[in-house]
């Protein structure tokens, strides 16, 4: 069977960015406002609002033969407008109007942005639509996409712990009862476990159920160990971060003028300039090739930097990867050696490592990703798109117990001084890194200092919160895409309505 290039193309992409974290800049200043703008853009969103809600495939076929505008969106083909129809009805249930945004400085008067609220997930999303400047003003584009809480909202409600806890576990099972999350949960406050929930399928072909110690892969979330190991060798002496990476790795990786300019903070910071060996070279692979860190160097080869290193921010995989392979040379030791030995051991986490998936592998969850057909979902498994074992940059598999383990052995300083946590934990402006430490993403949010990672591939989602001023912790780990940046959503929600 030959694949597209379309599809291709489309697999390369959720490859480059499914380990990432969100792109950083500050986003643009909005009010919010009830009444809706009388025009043209805006009644068309709202036509869209009825078919997404409506669920309906003939209103979408509708949809695209009378407002749809000629061009390359509406020649798409039919399935791909049904598909993304059939997802926001499957994914939000019914999306109720809140009101219209508006920008500063302000957007065209043909493009709308409608602010919704999904009932089933209670997050909110904007629906995004362009017409033509011109009678009978025809769409052309739509998006549905994330949107940050309206501005003109009440004064939300203070929670006590308990609320916190007992509206979080009920939200959860709300998901878990809508099949909208498989995946375990767990929510601590000063290392105290306050809630755990385990839901879904792990393994659909057996109709395995999910259990507290079902392993999840973290995505990205690995490369927190692999930071905080070279942490331990900048403590040991071994390593220091304004080392250039070309001090342990040679040419076989990379050319000599990225090896000379590219230190080693670059890596952990993202700010190297490198990009993402998760390419085309990688999908036409065999996954079987990719078992060690220097299995990878045919993806690397050749790679260019994107902008001088510090000075730009840009999530790198590759940077990560290599990273893994300046601590292997700094340490003596093979990666997952390393890891095991210096952070997940000492930590107690028993379920941790990045598992060899052509091996037995006790109580792994598989990954899954919805299709909605007209015959119904129907779910695909990830098994042939995942690396086979995972490594520096991501791939791992762990348990939310473990995570919390990961957390409270940090916190506790059993892994790394205090001092080198700051380090850890902070943000590097000087190396345009506002938002993103030393393999942590870092925030100063309405619910305090936060710090963590979350992780995502096809099937996979995953999330660590560590709320480093109130002790709480939230632990998501979700063998569906996308979930389990729903469900820490809410818990922030919560968790900022205790403050």
């Amino acid at each position: 069977m030959t694949r597209s290039p379309l599809r291709l193309m489309t697999l390369i992409l959720l490859l480059v960015s499914a380990f990432g974290a969100r792109a950083q800049g500050p986003a643009p200043d909005y009010t919010d406002s009830a009444t809706l703008p009388d025009s043209p853009a805006y009644k068309r969103a709202l036509e869209v609002l009825e078919v997404v809600n409506s669920g309906d495939p003939a209103r979408v076929r509708a949809l695209v033969e009378t407002a749809l505008a000629p061009g390359p969106f509406r020649d798409r083909p039919q399935e791909a407008h049904l598909g993304f129809f059939a997802e926001a009805h499957a994914d939000h249930g019914r999306l109720e109007v809140h009101g219209a945004r508006s920008y500063d400085p302000p957007r065209p008067r043909y493009h709308a942005v409608l602010i919704v609220r999904s009932t089933l997930l209670e997050v909110w999303r904007a629906i995004v639509v362009d017409v033509e400047d011109a009678e009978p003003y025809r769409i052309m584009g739509i998006e549905l996409a994330p949107a940050r809480p309206p501005r003109d909202l009440p004064p939300a409600e203070r929670l006590s712990d308990e609320q916190v806890v007992s509206r979080f576990g009920a939200y959860v099972d709300g998901l878990a009862a809508q099949d909208a999350f498989s995946g375990t949960v767990l929510l601590a406050k000063d290392g105290k476990v306050r809630l755990t929930r385990a839901a879904g399928i792990a393994n659909r072909d057996f109709d395995v159920p999910v259990n507290l110690q079902t392993r999840f892969n973290l995505g990205s979330m690995n490369k927190m160990f692999t930071a905080v190991a070279a942490m331990q060798l900048v403590e040991r002496g071994k390593l220091s971060l304004d080392d250039p990476i070309g001090k342990y790795v040679g040419t076989d990786w990379l050319s000599q003028v990225i090896l000379d300019r590219v230190q080693v903070k670059h890596l952990l910071t993202h700010t190297s300039g490198l990009g993402s060996y998760f390419n085309e070279g990688f999908v036409r692979a065999s996954r079987a090739l990719f078992r060690q860190v220097d299995d990878y160097k045919p993806l690397v080869q050749g790679e260019m930097l994107a902008f001088a290193p510090g000075t730009q921010w840009s999530y790198s995989n590759t940077g990560m990867l290599i990273a893994g392979a300046v601590i292997e040379k700094a340490g003596g030791r093979d990666y997952f050696d390393l890891i095991r030995e210096n952070v997940t051991g000492p930590a107690g986490m028993r379920s941790t490592d990045s598992c060899e998936l052509d091996r037995v592998n006790k109580n792994l969850a598989v990954g899954y990703s919805r299709e909605q057909t007209p015959a119904g979902p129907k779910w695909r498994n990830n098994l042939f798109q995942h690396v086979i074992r995972g490594g520096p940059a991501g791939g791992g598999y762990s348990t939310v117990e473990d995570l919390l383990r990961f957390d409270q052995a940090l916190r506790a300083g059993k892994l790394l001084r205090k001092e080198t946590l700051a380090m850890l934990w902070r943000a590097y402006p000087e190396l345009s890194s506002p938002d993103y430490g030393l393999g942590f993403a870092v925030e100063s949010s309405p619910a305090g200092r936060i710090v963590g990672h979350s992780g995502g591939f096809v099937g996979i989602s995953a999330h660590l919160s560590m709320y480093l001023d109130d002790g709480w912790t939230v632990a998501v780990l979700s063998n569906h895409g996308d979930s389990a940046a729903i469900v820490e959503g809410k818990a922030r929600e919560l968790i900022t309505q205790g403050r």
